[in-house]
């Protein structure tokens, strides 16, 4: 499972980044356990938003991210499930 970010928005409201981008394959069930495919750097979702009608409309999954990983969370970024080796 990999998740490629699209897009990012800070919202002062909500409790972390807000990370838009597509699953491949499929979509995720529950909170995924990701990390950065480039560094290994684990990635902690605080949570999968609710689909919006644009979301809807193109396939894309919408993810809370704790700011802590803003280094992280950039358009183009890809985030992986595998975990990097000797990562568990």
């Amino acid at each position: 499972m990999q998740f490629l970010v699209t897009e990012v928005f800070d919202i002062a409201a909500r409790g972390g980044l807000v990370a838009v981008g597509m699953a491949q394959p499929g979509d995720f069930v529950g909170i995924p356990r990701l990390y950065d495919e480039a560094t290994g750097h684990r990635i902690r979702v605080l949570g999968v938003d609710h689909p919006t009608p644009r979301t809807r409309r193109t396939g894309e999954t919408i993810l809370v991210i704790d700011r802590a990983d803003a280094d992280y969370v950039a358009a183009g970024r890809r985030w992986t499930a595998a975990a990097p080796p000797g990562v568990s």
